[in-house]
């Protein structure tokens, strides 16, 4: 549900990027731990080699439209990025240094004695409106996660895709009219796109117009949902309870279990859900509540919401353009 504000709030993008990591204050290779592209810093892997270490640090960084900015009916602005863990009751803010140009700048601390299973970290934009302080005019449209039971980034198990005619391959006969398909017959999942699928390829690879290009974008993160939800239900048939506890599936399926549930059930022990959604299919419940929650987290995950609003609002721009022309 997108939130109304009764006074002007920014109307671009607020992005937020982690440009740095140290451990007990030492510098750490950024691609060990961190998937920008999925926004997930993983710190199991950390916990395995440094069973002792204390602190994380993350320098990040946060733009917004300068123009908008300087423009708009707003004074005294200040970012502050917010982490919060529901299970350890942290709500911490830290407040970013502005170079005046858009851009804040600063540290995020994680105690490592404050957070369990992971936390969410988000920035958030506010100003004095109307004479009125502190009121929110942006925030990024997703929050980062900082995961400390996952050992790498999901985004980082890349998912292995070819084109191929469906038509002509082997078992895919009465799935000729599906732009793509999911398959994990060899064990991990494969991802096949289907290159006799009018326009399919052109809008994935970003090619020809610039409406087509936004559309490749939409479509990029639409497959993206539908894999994740996928993986989730592989996940969770392949969950065994061994007298009531968990017996977590190894590898990617583990590691989808652990990314997604915390999103669906954010006020529920991980384990603890995880053996009562395992109960309830083998007792063959519906699962109506389990696919709407899936549905929600899956495009989370995907960044369904920033690429879509961001989409419509550069057709907006482009439509603004033409009829300008």
């Amino acid at each position: 549900m997108k939130s109304v504000f009764p006074y002007q709030i920014l109307s671009r993008d607020v992005r937020l990027t982690v440009d740095g990591l140290r451990i007990d204050n030492v510098p750490a290779p950024l691609d060990a731990y961190v998937s920008d592209a999925q926004q997930v810093v993983a710190l199991q892997a950390l916990t395995e080699s440094n069973e002792n270490w204390r602190e994380v640090r993350l320098m990040v960084s946060v733009t917004a439209d300068a123009e908008e900015l300087a423009n708009g009916p707003w004074h005294d602005i200040v970012c502050v990025a917010v982490v919060t863990n529901r299970r350890a009751n942290v709500y911490t803010v830290f407040p970013l240094s502005s170079d005046g140009t858009g851009r804040w700048t600063g540290d995020v601390e994680l105690p490592r004695g404050e957070h369990v299973g992971r936390s969410e970290l988000t920035v958030r934009v506010v100003a004095s409106v109307d004479g009125v302080p502190g009121r929110l005019i942006g925030a990024a449209p997703d929050p980062w996660y900082i995961a400390f039971q996952a050992k790498q980034p999901v985004a980082d198990r890349v998912i292995p895709m070819r084109w191929v005619e469906f038509s002509k391959q082997e078992g895919f006969e009465q799935y000729v009219d599906d732009p793509w398909l999911l398959d994990f017959d060899a064990g991990d999942p494969f991802l096949h796109l289907n290159s006799e699928f009018d326009g399919l390829r052109e809008a994935l690879q970003r090619s020809g117009s610039a409406e087509q290009r936004l559309f490749g974008e939409v479509l990029g993160s639409q497959i993206a949902t539908e894999v994740w939800a996928s993986l989730f239900g592989s996940a969770l048939y392949a969950t065994e309870l061994d007298a009531g506890q968990v017996v977590w599936p190894e590898g990617w399926l583990g590691d989808v279990l652990r990314e997604l549930l915390p999103d669906m059930y954010p006020d529920v022990e991980v384990e603890e859900k995880l053996a009562e959604l395992v109960a309830e299919r083998v007792a063959g419940g519906s699962g109506a509540d389990l696919q709407r929650r899936l549905h929600h987290a899956a495009g989370r995950r995907a960044l369904r919401t920033r690429k879509l609003s961001a989409g419509l609002r550069d057709l907006r721009k482009l439509s603004t353009k033409k009829e300008i022309r």
